[in-house]
């Protein structure tokens, strides 16, 4: 139901961990710019996979691009930890074994310790994720948030896999494993993201500093690129 001045909406959504609804809405209409020719993910998921609205990708024209994963400590971790408690919740992204993770840096360029994943275990009533990993990132305190690290195995001069998130991923999209489990072989992912949109960064994935310094938004609670 529509008046003037004032809408009335009845909704019902499927729940994926969470849900969201993340877009900022304009009565006037919304705009967006698409990237329009497109790329090949270069680092999807290895296990079933799912890409949330309003998730960052950096995008290079002509190459490969990345998704931008990152991860919110949970619980207080020792200085020697080498298992570490994620939010899971419906808006935190899915650690997989494997996969190389760091304490975000304050600027894409600063380098810092990066360890290899080796277990993950979720708990749903809690909404939780409890990483092993084969290298301590030291003590970290609930808040901290953790992304993916270049390279194949743990480093002490690791660099973010993802310095330039620059697009938005539009809408939830489930994905298949990658690495030929179940008999599923070759996937390939193309994508075309998009950009000029603002969300709300409580209903986004976390955003560490590095990423923040690129919002365009002068209102506290949005991110715009």
């Amino acid at each position: 139901m529509a008046y003037p001045n004032l809408s009335i909406f009845f909704e019902s959504s499927m729940k994926y961990r969470g849900g969201k609804s993340v877009w900022v809405k304009d009565s006037n209409g919304e705009d967006r710019k698409n990237v329009l020719l497109g790329c090949t993910i270069a680092n999807p998921p290895k296990g079933f996979g799912h890409l949330y609205a309003a998730q960052l990708f950096q995008f290079t024209p002509f190459q490969e691009g990345l998704i931008f994963r990152s991860f919110a400590i949970k619980t207080d971790a020792l200085a020697d930890a080498t298992s570490y408690v994620l939010n899971g919740d419906g808006y935190s992204d899915v650690p997989e074994v494997g996969m190389l993770l760091m304490v975000a840096p304050s600027t894409a360029t600063t380098t810092g310790q990066s360890t290899k994943v080796t277990d993950v275990v979720y708990d749903s009533t809690t909404e939780k994720f409890t990483v092993t990993v084969d290298t301590t990132l030291g003590a970290l305190s609930a808040g901290a948030i953790l992304v993916e690290a270049a390279g194949t195995a743990a480093s002490a001069t690791a660099t973010v896999l993802v310095p330039n998130p620059n697009t938005f991923i539009e809408a939830d999209r489930d994905l298949l494993p990658t690495d030929g489990r179940y008999g599923i072989e070759n996937v390939n992912y193309s994508i075309s993201t998009i950009y000029d949109k603002q969300a709300w960064i409580q209903r986004m994935q976390p955003l560490p500093n590095y990423v923040l310094a690129k919002n365009r938004s002068y209102i506290d609670g949005i991110f715009w690129i």
